[in-house]
């Protein structure tokens, strides 16, 4: 018989193929591996084997060995598995096998994306696939020369096995319709990323003809626990109150690391060493219950940046992936930047530290490089860092999707914050133990590391900038350098041109916003730094970007009303490391001025926070007690926003409905299960951790920056195009509809012929970022 090709591989002119038959059985064995740590072995198995069965007809043959005029797509190869271990099960009349078949068969016919089981019509997509015709008897009657019935027989029910064990797992974590929906459909996204994986893992691998997946002995993590004890052993010889209170909440992490856990959280005052505490409980955690890696997710950049460098001192940078657009940007060799985005696809290293946006985008985007990760994030550590910056309208994914990867993925999660939400009392709870805090009772933690205290300036006629400025110099006088936070990018643009009018006697007046490209923030965060350790005059105005994580100092604060979490991320920016003997003010003012229309997370926040305040019931605003009051009455509030409300086929519904029973979408047609009909790509479109800036702009923010200009304006190749843009990333401003009108107008917005929009150099600015209106060309400061 003739050999059917799945892929050909031509090097110095000698061709090389591989068959569908050792393609199928690669994959089957690498998806196998990867499910070992679901107990799902064969049901992976069974994915790999079927997958490709679409390639074994003449016409694939011919096409990808050139010798016919179909096209790439043309050739519908992923539904012939599918109806092949759908018929196979048939004949079983066993209904535990057909529908374990029925859920194998949805992954094969998605391994090349994602799909809506459920059509507009209310029509079964998985029906109308699996009963094609095309080409499907002349595979059938190729199928015996690559798995016999016999071994047929025995994967299918071994899976049938693993698919029954597993769902009744998932039943018992919610007999709700549609939690139990919800959950069955990650579980089916989880299956296909081990699919996708595994299956673009062995193309690779015959393609390129080198071994792509990074193993470690799980011996490092004995490396990497020595590493860290030394650490904390050095810290605990240090004899200053501070240090011993650190090392007793880091000497409690590491003992919480002896039991098993699922969801958990490390409640730590700011200042109490938690990062090092975190990382000391996974690497411990990962030693003594065998996890396959560490997981580290911050809500920002400057975060992120910033404890990657901590983790790199205990890792080593060959075992830790920093995965974020940022470093790809400081590549320079192709073949670096080609092992990074593959490392990036397979998240296989043992540490990895990323954004909550690539973090959800893996459990929830449509996107296939991000259903391919998912797997990973089983049987792992995961450190949700600032937890409390979970988007509003992410939270009952986030919380479902934690609930799945602690219970089916088994892995532990850790809820990282001071400012800890309530997660718990929502409609669709976090499965949170009551025994959950890692360092146990915590309030005496918090009374030691109390450094200031929140001082409520609220009135009812609220500050105009000019009053705001005006009460900002009197706290610079009266107590030496201020940081100011404020909700907006306007707010902080006109608080900022109200103090350098206000404050001539040489102080730095400083602002940041996000109207600036990421390195212009930056150079200016770590210029603010090196100002405070030289103790100079430093007035700061700024967006809540510093807020949370970031590790600086002042000796005052001022915050324009929003949440009572954001009031005390910013007190965690004043006296952050006692270098101050007194209790120092954090002062909340309500800005008359600042326009909250669009931001409706914040202005309910400012609304809950200012009822708390007039209560007068919470004279500690920054306590424990009192942010669990603060969430609760802050998700009651917003309970209507809590699960990503988004539009489908002209009717309001939302995604956790949309990715579980998808009511609104049944019809007349053929009757499927109601845990089967998710509508996982009409999701996933719609998903966006962030609401997408309408327009991005290069900015000409230095000489690189107009170097990459220059470049991009020139006549270069569409793959020098891409490396050139993956470089411009640290230069580029995300702008909204009405900023990107408003710039249209001036002219100020050059559209390259590349398709990337370049900023006039008049409307960028040193101190400010974007301008509106552009400056005299003799005032350009570039």
């Amino acid at each position: 018989m003739e050999c059917f090709a799945a892929h050909i591989r031509e090097e110095a002119g000698i061709e090389s193929i591989q068959s569908v038959a050792e393609h199928c059985r690669n994959t089957a064995e690498d998806a196998g591996r990867y499910a070992l740590d679901i107990h799902a072995p064969n049901m992976a198995k069974l994915q790999g084997m079927i997958h490709d069965l679409g390639k074994l007809c003449v016409d694939f043959n011919n096409y990808i060995r050139g010798k016919n005029n179909f096209q790439r797509g043309m050739i519908d190869h992923c539904f012939a598995g599918a109806r092949y271990v759908r018929e196979f099960a048939e004949k079983t009349k066993n209904p535990k096998l057909i529908e374990t078949a029925d859920f194998v068969a949805r992954t094969v016919i998605s391994h090349h994306g994602l799909h809506d089981w459920l059509d507009e019509n209310g029509e079964s997509y998985y029906f109308r696939r699996i009963y094609k015709e095309d080409r499907y008897e002349e595979i059938k009657a190729n199928i015996h020369c690559m798995i016999s019935e016999e071994e047929m027989t025995k994967l299918l029910e071994a899976a049938g096995d693993e698919y029954a064990h597993v769902r009744k797992k998932i039943r018992l974590m919610s007999p709700d319709k549609e939690k139990f929906a919800f959950y069955m459909g990650q579980w089916e996204r989880l299956m296909q990323s081990i699919l996708i994986d595994a299956d673009r893992t062995d193309t690779g691998e015959f393609q390129l003809g080198l071994e792509l997946e990074k193993e470690y002995d799980s011996g490092i993590w004995n490396v990497f626990g020595d590493r860290i004890e030394a650490k904390a052993e050095k810290f605990a010889k240090q004899t200053d109150t501070i240090s011993r209170l650190r090392s007793n909440i880091s000497d409690r992490c590491r003992d919480f690391s002896e039991k098993e856990s699922g969801i958990c959280r490390m409640i730590v005052p700011t200042g109490g060493g938690k990062t090092i505490s975190s990382f000391r409980f996974a690497i411990n955690y990962c030693r003594k219950h065998g996890k396959n890696r560490i997981f580290y997710i911050a809500p920002y950049m400057s975060i992120l940046e910033q404890n990657s460098d901590v983790l790199k001192e205990i890792v080593g940078e060959e075992y830790l992936l920093e995965h974020h657009s940022d470093i790809a940007a400081e590549m320079e060799n192709a073949e670096e930047i080609e092992e990074y985005e593959l490392r990036s696809d397979k998240w296989d290293m043992p540490v990895i530290a990323t954004t909550m946006v690539q973090f959800l985008n893996t459990l929830f985007s449509d996107r296939l490089e991000c259903v391919r990760r998912m797997h990973r994030l089983c049987n792992a550590v995961i450190i949700i860092d600032e937890v409390q910056s979970v988007p509003t309208k992410c939270v009952s994914l986030f919380n479902m999707g934690m609930n799945f990867l602690a219970e089916i993925g088994r892995s532990c999660v850790v809820l990282c914050s001071a400012t800890q939400p309530t997660f718990e009392n929502t409609k669709y709870p976090l499965n949170v133990a009551p025994e959950s805090s890692m360092t146990g009772d915590y309030s005496s933690d918090f009374q030691a590391f109390k450094r200031n205290e929140i001082c409520s300036k609220v009135r009812t006629e609220g500050y105009s900038y000019e009053e705001a400025a005006d009460f900002c110099v009197e706290k610079y006088e009266e107590e030496g350098n201020v940081l100011f936070i404020v909700n907006t990018k306007t707010a902080a643009y006109c608080i900022y041109q109200e103090l350098k009018q206000k404050i001539t006697d040489g102080t730095q007046i400083v602002h940041i916003s996000t109207n600036m490209c990421p390195e212009h923030r930056r150079k200016v965060i770590r210029d603010l730094k090196e100002m405070l350790q030289r103790h100079q005059k430093v007035v700061c105005v700024t967006t809540q970007l510093i807020e949370a994580g970031v590790d600086i100092s002042f000796h005052c604060v001022i915050r324009s009303l929003a949440g009572l979490d954001n009031a005390a991320q910013a007190a965690g920016r004043c006296n952050r490391n006692g270098e101050y003997e007194e209790c120092c003010r954090v002062y909340l003012l309500n800005l008359q001025e600042e326009r909250l229309g669009r931001l409706k997370d914040i202005r309910t926040a400012r609304s809950v926070s200012e009822q708390m305040i007039q209560n007068h019931g919470y004279p500690d605003l920054q306590s424990v007690d009192t942010m669990r009051a603060y969430f609760n009455k802050y998700y009651m509030e917003q309970k209507e926003e809590l699960e990503y409300n988004a539009e489908d086929i002209g009717i309001q519904t939302d995604l956790v409905h949309l990715l579980s029973i998808d009511q609104h979408r049944r019809g007349s047609g053929r009757e499927i299960s109601y845990y089967t009909g998710q509508a996982f790509k009409t999701a996933g479109r719609k998903f966006h951790v962030i609401d997408d800036a309408s327009a991005s702009v290069l900015v000409p923010y230095n000489e690189e920056a107009e170097s990459i200009i220059s470049r991009l304006r020139s006549n270069i190749r569409d793959d020098e195009i891409v490396k050139i843009h993956r470089k411009a990333q640290k230069y580029v401003v995300g702008i909204f509809e009405t900023t990107e009108k408003k710039l249209i107008e001036e002219h100020a917005l050059e559209l390259l012929p590349c398709g990337i929009y370049v900023l006039d150099e008049r409307y960028y600015d040193r101190d400010s970022g974007i301008l509106l209106e552009g400056k005299p060309m003799d005032l350009l400061m570039f």
